[in-house]
């Protein structure tokens, strides 16, 4: 059997915690891990022309991730800077006009979307315009019997209703948390789960609330609960993102939605664990 195509489109960047700095990104964060599960795994993202960006190749490399779709351009490296709370639960302050605010969709880059068996994008590097048209494209050169993942990951105020809207109309699948839930539905003026995953004919939608539990609902309603493991929590970085890596390669394998839910909460808690999104 062949390996699922899988791409993580948007940021890639360097999380600065207190104690250390390290490799992340919602897309990379989901590449990698979709890579340790089997998928052959690419992120498409964008670096500088710095020594920050030629180190974050060299990392990704040092990772196992394929970095032949990560472009290169004159805006620098991003960096993020990660403050974590007593319980690891980080907040982050994004520095902007960064390589990924520049992200193209070059001509290389939709020939991977057309054989993707799935894409997976967010919210935050649709901030800039020249960005979120080519993240986008990407996204509508996939196949529409792939998955398309919208993890929304509502960052700062890099969002609005445009934003979040054009991207729904494309997904099929919907990860968010009980911060982001009730932002979309105001901005979308509906009045619950249901309503959402029927609005935009979504297959899947993934609701997470941290330490208590998580949720997967289809059109017929809700389709699994499963309580959050108890663990020592080290940080939570990077946790959604392996989360949303195990529950589409578990799809992909022919799994019910029922066994990939409780492959991505298993996963997940394994990473919190660990410092850092890529400590696997």
């Amino acid at each position: 059997m062949n390996r699922p195509v899988i791409i993580g489109v948007g940021e890639i960047v360097w999380d600065c915690l207190p104690e250390k700095r390290t490799l992340g990104g919602a897309p990379v964060n989901f590449a990698y891990h979709a890579m340790r599960l089997g998928a052959d795994s690419y992120p498409v993202s964008a670096v500088g022309k710095d020594n920050l960006g030629e180190e974050t190749l060299d990392e990704c490399r040092f990772h196992g991730l394929r970095t032949e779709y990560l472009q290169q351009n004159e805006l620098p490296t991003s960096r993020v800077l990660v403050h974590l709370d007593a319980q690891g639960i980080p907040t982050y302050r994004i520095l902007e006009n960064v390589a990924w605010d520049a992200l193209q969709a070059t001509p290389e880059v939709l020939q991977l979307a057309t054989r993707a068996d799935t894409v997976c994008w967010g919210s935050l590097a649709q901030r800039s315009e020249p960005s979120r048209r080519s993240i986008l494209q990407i996204v509508d050169a996939v196949p529409d019997c792939s998955l398309k993942v919208f993890d929304i990951n509502l960052r700062q105020h890099y969002f609005d209703r445009t934003v979040i809207e054009s991207s729904l109309l494309r997904a099929n699948i919907l990860k968010l948390n009980e911060d982001e839930l009730p932002v979309v539905l105001q901005l979308m003026s509906l009045d619950g789960i249901p309503a959402l995953v029927k609005q935009f004919s979504l297959r899947y939608l993934i609701y997470t609330r941290g330490a208590s539990d998580s949720e997967v609902y289809g059109p017929e309603g809700l389709i699994s609960h499963i309580d959050t493991p108890q663990v020592a929590v080290v940080d939570t970085v990077g946790a959604g993102d392996s989360f949303t890596a195990a529950f589409v390669t578990s799809i992909l394998k022919g799994d019910r939605p029922e066994e990939a839910h409780a492959s991505a909460v298993q996963l997940s808690a394994r990473v919190c664990q660990a410092h850092g999104a890529m400590a696997l």
